[in-house]
């Protein structure tokens, strides 16, 4: 049986032509930060990915757990946690009077839904457009979605009031490309390591978004994580050629769907009103604000009972490095386990569904079936929640203890030469030399 990273220690040596492309170059000068998304630690092995295998093998590399969050991104590059910058998910806004609205908010849910989502492909102005407006008008949404961060600049440089890496570094000396095609070597590989930055940060989305929906077929996805170890396997030698250290990590894993709940089903089957409760169905999670104490009793006696997750108050959440002040972002949740999800979810419109499937081939088996085949987003002490960082440099040595996502931001500025600022909670993760 292949063994992967996840389970064995650095026993191979690295092949003479990987050793070359990672040749040691100036330390401080410029960094490629290559954040691949949904790459599984315990898939990587010497058959399936043998350029990320033998990066294992034989540079410096830590495994580290994440948050409890379908959107990492922000933490990522700000190195503070979601209380802080802000981002995460949706928080209770404040109860409205009547409005124009009103009228909208009547018409049949499947109706607003399409019309939101039309909206939201023309304008890229209705985010969360699934949600019907009846629910979606009591919340404040706070993401920076890939979409966003694409099409306004300013989401990268600055996050709730804290400069990112990309904004410590300069505009101008900084560049963040997300991408997330089937073969990013010849669409994305081009354009990568050119020019004079000293900060390139890489979001490539393929291999999460291609777990989501082909993780049924074992086969596949172990092909398609070949892809993506060929195209790292030449991004490290133009890292190379153009004097650029190397960092590659990941957020977390995928896990195969074994069942699908349908939690409203299960609410709207309670003798609780819909106006004593409010609720933000994510795949793997929900979180829900209660009105009176009668639906707070009878809903969170209901989700003790369900199997296969664990329900956590919003007071809870410190002890998984989400330290909630307040009920604001949810004042109950119930996080899923690994193998199972929630569905409908607040993503899941018909029309919309149809639209992906048939926009994107990576996609297609959506139309057939609108459940994911793999995902994440569960509590951080699970298996498909370990996340890794390598450095394709052997004169740095990872440091001891315990590492974090909070950890990532720091570490790529020590990679860079630059200052820590003393709001990032975390810690660099290598050992520079000189």
């Amino acid at each position: 049986m292949t063994k992967s990273f996840a389970d064995r220690g650095h026993e191979d040596l690295l092949d003479s032509g990987t050793a070359e492309r990672l040749k040691p170059r100036p330390i401080g000068k410029r960094l490629f930060a290559c954040y691949i998304s949904g790459m599984d630690l315990r898939r990587l092995n010497h058959r399936d990915t043998p350029f990320m295998a033998d990066l294992l093998a034989s540079y410096p590399w830590t495994a580290f757990r994440n948050l409890p969050s379908n959107e990492l991104f922000p933490t990522i590059v700000t190195g503070v946690d979601p209380t802080a910058h802000g981002v995460w998910g949706v928080k209770l806004a404040p109860l409205r009077g009547r409005d124009k609205a009103d009228l909208f908010v009547r018409l049949p849910d499947w109706l607003t839904t399409t019309a939101q989502g039309c909206l939201h492909f023309l304008t890229n102005a209705c985010d969360l457009a699934a949600i019907p407006p009846r629910r979606r008008r009591r919340f404040t949404i706070t993401r920076t979605k890939y979409k966003r961060r694409s099409q306004r600049p300013e989401a990268l440089f600055n996050i709730g009031g804290f400069p990112t890496i990309l904004g410590i570094v300069g505009q101008d000396r900084s560049r963040y490309w997300f991408n997330s095609a089937s073969k990013p070597q010849k669409y994305l590989l081009p354009s990568l390591c050119v020019g004079t930055c000293a900060l390139e940060l890489l979001e490539l989305y393929s291999i999460d978004r291609y777990q989501q929906w082909h993780l049924d077929n074992p086969e596949n996805v172990r092909r398609f994580y070949g892809v993506i170890d060929d195209f790292l396997r030449q991004l490290a030698g133009k890292c190379a050629a153009a004097g650029m250290s190397l960092m590659i990590f990941s957020d977390h894993g995928h896990e195969p769907i074994k069942t699908a709940i349908d939690i409203v089903a299960l609410l709207r089957a309670l003798p609780v009103p819909a106006r004593d409760y409010s609720y933000f169905t994510e795949v793997s999670s929900i979180r829900l604000w209660f009105h009176t104490a009668e639906a707070r009793r009878r809903i969170a006696a209901c989700l003790s009972r369900l199997e296969h997750g664990s329900l956590v108050t919003y007071q809870e959440m410190a002890r998984y490095n989400v330290p909630l002040k307040d009920a604001a972002y949810g004042e109950m949740f119930f996080f899923l386990d690994p193998g199972y999800i929630f569905f409908p979810h607040d993503f899941y419109q018909p029309v919309a569904n149809a639209f992906l499937g048939l926009s994107d081939r990576m996609q297609v088996k959506r139309i057939r079936d609108p459940r994911h085949r793999g995902n994440h987003g569960h509590l951080p002490h699970f298996d498909a929640e370990r996340s890794f960082v390598v450095l394709a440099d052997k004169r740095c040595a990872v440091e001891s203890g315990e590492a974090h996502i909070l950890d990532l931001a720091p570490s790529m500025l020590a990679l860079l030469d630059r200052g820590i600022p003393p709001y990032m909670k975390g810690r660099p993760l290598f050992k520079v030399p000189g």
